[in-house]
């Protein structure tokens, strides 16, 4: 496979003041005074910023020229990390802050092929990253067909150990068994990664794989408790014991959701929707305070919208969650996850995916 280089713009994790502010490019208006309510979408958003973003947030560009990149996360050192998903490599930051390729050759398919006008769309590969404890890196292949894929393990770029494949779990004739493997947590005790699965909607999973045995397995089923909405995106423990799940729901329409799950007893225990948001498809936790970070892709086959960044607070006991929109000018973006410094890193396709449009932007202001 071609090996296409990235260019990189800027990246320092651990920035200065002085020079993340020569790097962004700031909202000039302030914010507004009002918030949102329970069950409502508010914004915060109009400004002339970058992307929909006003102040306090600013935008610094970190990397550009990617296709369709997904996942993005931290090493212990606080290096980027980034799943250049379409150039079928994964990107870590150097000693001065570069992206640069630091595993490549990886399997990409398109995840949409037209079988009347054989017009394909969205070109995939590895689809999540996340650097074990002992500083190897699990990747999972998403550039394989459903159920082919697995979770991959590198040292220092090359290939360690891989997981089992997961074949179909219904008789469905459409289940070819879990694939697009996505959405990758480490439990707090580190014994465990959290999966997404998108493999038939008949059957929607969330699997874990065991970080010592190499075991990757089917573990809570959103279907066998009644939850309708399909493609889990991202995972995020909140203890040993629980795991939010967040769910994209169908493409274009406002039906996402957030999970809370009992690990242990493989229940739901609290489910939130989350109104204003269409396509949500990454989450992080607020590095101060309470609430969560929301990244909305506003899903589409056939081109980029304009996606939403939100601050989301979950109430007690589960139901609309409050979302406040701070940004709602986003060219689709796909994950995010803060980094040491307090930036909201997001990965987005930019204005066309399948094209070397990609981009990683790091947003600070939180």
């Amino acid at each position: 496979m071609k090996n296409h280089a990235t260019r990189t713009v800027l990246l320092s994790v651990a920035a200065t003041a002085a020079s993340l502010a020569v790097a962004s490019c700031e909202a000039k208006t302030p914010p507004p005074s009002s918030s949102g309510t329970s069950g409502t979408a508010s914004s915060t958003s109009g400004a002339a910023g970058p992307f929909g973003f006003a102040a306090p947030y600013s935008v610094s560009t970190i990397a550009t020229g990617l296709m369709n990149p997904s996942f993005v996360s931290f090493d212990a050192e606080g290096r980027a990390t980034v799943c250049d998903s379409g150039h079928g490599k994964v990107l870590v930051a150097d000693a001065k802050g570069e992206l640069e390729d630091w595993a490549t050759g990886f399997d990409t398919e398109y995840w949409k092929v037209d079988a009347e006008k054989g017009t394909k769309r969205f070109l995939l590969g590895p689809l999540a990253a996340l650097w074990l404890p002992d500083g190897r890196l699990a990747v999972t292949d998403g550039g394989k067909k459903d159920g082919e894929e697995a979770v991959l393990v590198y040292d220092k770029g090359e290939l360690d150990e891989s997981s089992n494949t997961v074949p179909p779990t219904t008789e469905d004739p459409a289940d070819k068994g879990e694939g697009n493997l996505c959405g990758l947590s480490m439990s707090p005790d580190q014994r465990y990664l959290w999966v997404c699965g998108q493999g038939a909607d008949a059957k929607t999973w969330v699997l874990r794989y065991d970080v010592r045995s190499q075991q990757l397995e089917p573990w809570l089923s959103a279907d066998d408790h009644g939850i309708v909405e399909n493609s889990p995106m991202q995972t995020l423990p909140l203890s040993n014991e629980r795991l939010l799940v967040l769910y994209e729901g169908t493409g274009g329409a406002e039906d996402g959701r957030i999970v809370e799950w009992d690990v242990t007893r493989r229940e739901p225990v609290h489910q939130w929707t989350l109104p204003g948001l269409v396509d949500p498809m990454g989450i992080a936790k607020l590095p101060k305070g309470e609430g969560y970070v929301v990244v909305d892709n506003n899903w589409a086959l056939t081109e980029v919208l304009k996606g939403k960044v939100a601050k989301v607070t979950l109430p007690s006991g589960g139901g609309a969650a409050k979302v406040e929109v701070i940004a709602d000018a986003v060219p689709g973006p796909v994950s995010c996850a803060f980094a040491p410094d307090g930036r909201l890193f997001v990965t987005m396709l930019g204005e066309r995916f399948d094209a070397e449009l990609g981009q990683v932007i790091a947003v600070s202001g939180f």
